[in-house]
C-alpha cells in the first residue's frame, strides 16, 4: 500500500513567483508510463523509508508561472487551492498514514507545490454593466462562479529525510502531452480537476518505483 503522502489537519498556503519546488540537482529522469512526467527515488528509497515511522506534511506552495496573465489571487483564493488538492489527496491518495502536525525525528518531511500556475481573469464586458448583466453577474457569485481560471497546473511532490535535505523521491508531473490549448477551468470548478492530479500522481509514483 502506498504510505508515502497524506495530509495534515492544519494546512498553510504559500504562493511566489517562481518555477519549482524540485532543486535543479535532483536527477530527474522520464517516467516512461507518463509522457512528459519525470521523476527519481532514491535507490536505498525502501531501507531508509522503512526507517521513517511517521510522514510531516509541509505546507503547499503555489508557484505562478512568470508570464501568468493574471496574477492578483487572493490568500483565500489559494487556500481553497491547497485545500482541495489536500482533500483530493486525502480522498483518492490514502486512507491511512501516521500524519504528524510537527516533524519528529522518523518524520518523512513531505513537499507538495501547485507549479507553473497561470490563472486569467474574465475582462468586463459592456454587458456587464447593463441590469441585466449585473443580475446575472450577482446570481453567479451568490452561486460561487469564479471570475478567475486556471489554464495550466504542474505537480511537484518530494520527499526527504527529517535530517537531511537529499531527496528520498522526487515528481515533477506536468499536464499530459495534449492537454495545452483546453479550455481554461474555473476557480470552482478546480477541486474536481485536483481529484485527478491527485491520482495521477500516486500512478506516477507507483511507476517511478517500478521503473527502478
Amino acid at each position: 500500500m502506498l504510505l508515502w503522502i497524506s495530509v495534515a489537519t492544519s494546512l498553510v498556503c504559500s504562493i511566489a513567483n517562481a518555477e519549482n519546488l524540485i532543486p535543479a540537482s535532483v536527477p530527474l529522469t522520464p517516467i516512461i508510463q507518463f509522457p512528459g512526467t519525470t521523476g527519481y527515488i532514491a535507490p536505498d528509497y525502501d531501507a531508509r523509508r522503512a526507517m521513517l515511522h511517521s510522514v510531516y506534511i509541509a505546507p503547499i506552495e503555489i508557484f505562478l508561472a512568470p508570464d501568468s496573465p493574471y496574477k492578483g489571487i487572493e490568500p483565500g483564493q489559494m487556500a481553497e487551492l491547497t485545500n482541495a488538492f489536500s482533500n483530493a489527496l486525502r480522498e483518492n491518495v490514502l486512507k491511512s498514514a501516521n500524519v504528524v502536525d510537527t516533524p519528529q525525528p522518523d518524520s518523512m518531511i513531505l513537499q507538495l507545490a501547485l507549479t507553473d500556475v497561470r490563472l486569467t481573469k474574465r475582462s468586463l464586458r459592456l454587458r456587464d454593466l447593463t441590469p441585466i448583466g449585473a443580475a446575472i453577474n450577482g446570481a453567479k457569485r451568490v452561486a460561487g462562479v469564479s471570475k478567475i481560471s486556471l489554464t495550466t497546473l504542474t505537480v511537484q511532490a518530494m520527499g526527504v529525510a527529517p535530517d537531511s535535505d537529499i531527496a528520498l523521491f522526487a515528481i515533477n508531473n506536468p499536464p499530459p502531452p495534449g492537454d495545452a490549448g483546453t479550455e481554461p477551468v474555473r476557480l470552482d470548478q478546480v477541486p474536481a480537476l485536483l481529484g485527478k492530479k491527485a491520482e495521477r500522481l500516486r500512478a506516477a509514483f507507483t511507476a517511478i518505483r517500478e521503473q527502478h
